[in-house]
């Protein structure tokens, strides 16, 4: 019962937010948070590096996605040490893969995938989970609970998924079909629930030449869609359904992901009439399955949500959490398809107090 309003309430809490920033992202003004200057120009400016909420969003992603994991692993009593060292291992592959799958199938050298690193990470992770086992095995002679552990991995992947989709509507990439040459039952679905996005400097602009106009709200729906299922999955994890919070973790996201490519708009690699990001799906999907049907179900296990909030408030977990945000906000953030340009001056009223400006004349005694 305590975890399910734990999750209850962050199912409101999710909503709340979701709610503003679905309204507000696709807004010219929510694409970059900084500007750092790098050299001056010739005319007194500064050329600028953009930092972009693409990748801030990215970095809460990946942070939240690990705190999840950490979350469930430490609730099913994994110790901390090994959720960290798996952790670190998936993100040091998945993170290069997102951006070499891009270049490699988009043909994008300044973009980055989640399906293609997520497809990475979801064929590595059984065996990064087998050979951790082998190593607590003779170190420890205890053996990890591989399922267990493999679900919590699921579900984290998917909640941050979910999360990071609002870093594509802040971009404008990922983005959804016209209206007006949408199927009817999504133009009257989406008459008012569409995102139009305002901004040349937004993907949608110069990649889709759609500025301004009314388009399915793909990527919101696919927050939602994730995050629910990420937040019912761990309900599931809760209750010691092991099995079935991994198989519906990874096989429903899967085929979401398969499905919700059919409304978009954007370039995705491969044929006209399947991407190779939808074939990725298929294929995780398929290993999902036999994954969950060969692993024998991990029974007489039952989480306990204090072990993990216990766990994940410690000051090594934190610390450990920002730093994998910031370096995911860096990675992903630094923006090398816009240019920015700076100038820097005092504002008028502290130049005259201190003295830059001429004093009023007065008129002179007599």
């Amino acid at each position: 019962m305590a975890a399910d309003l734990f999750l209850a309430g962050w199912a409101l809490l999710f909503a709340v937010v979701y709610r503003f920033l679905f309204r507000h992202l696709p807004e010219e003004r929510w694409q970059f948070v900084a500007s750092l200057p790098l050299r001056k120009n010739a005319d007194g400016s500064w050329q600028g590096l953009n930092l972009t909420f693409y990748g801030l969003f990215t970095g809460l992603a990946g942070g939240m996605g690990v705190a999840c994991f950490i979350l469930l692993t430490a609730a099913a009593g994994v110790p901390l040490m090994t959720a960290l060292l798996l952790t670190l291992g998936v993100l040091a592959i998945c993170l290069p893969s997102a951006k070499l799958i891009a270049t490699l199938v988009e043909k994008n050298r300044h973009g980055f995938t989640v399906g293609g690193a997520s497809f990475v990470g979801i064929v590595i992770a059984p065996l990064f989970l087998w050979l951790a086992d082998l190593a607590s095995q003779a170190w420890w002679q205890t053996s990890l609970p591989i399922l267990p552990m493999l679900a919590a991995m699921s579900i984290a992947y998917v909640l941050g998924e979910g999360i990071g989709r609002l870093a594509c509507i802040s971009f404008g990439c990922c983005y959804g079909q016209a209206l007006r040459h949408a199927p009817r039952w999504a133009r009257r679905l989406f008459c008012t629930l569409n995102h139009v996005f305002v901004g040349k400097t937004k993907k949608i602009a110069f990649a889709g030449e759609m500025e301004a106009v009314k388009v399915i709200p793909i990527q919101a729906v696919t927050c939602v869609v994730y995050t629910a299922l990420a937040l019912i999955c761990m309900a599931l994890f809760f209750h010691s359904q092991f099995q079935l919070a991994f198989a519906l973790s990874l096989v429903g996201s899967q085929l979401w992901r398969v499905y919700s490519e059919t409304l978009r708009a954007d370039y995705r690699g491969g044929s006209s009439l399947i991407s190779a990001y939808q074939v990725m799906a298929l294929l995780a999907a398929l290993y999902g399955i036999v994954i969950s049907a060969l692993l024998p179900a991990h029974v007489g296990l039952t989480p306990s949500l204090g072990e993990g909030l216990n766990t994940l408030w410690s000051a090594g977990v934190i610390v450990s959490l920002q730093a994998i945000t910031v370096v995911m906000f860096f990675f992903s953030g630094t923006s090398t398809i816009t240019t920015g340009e700076l100038r820097f001056g005092l504002a008028r009223d502290w130049r005259s107090q201190a003295g830059c400006d001429p004093a009023p004349a007065t008129a002179s005694e007599g």
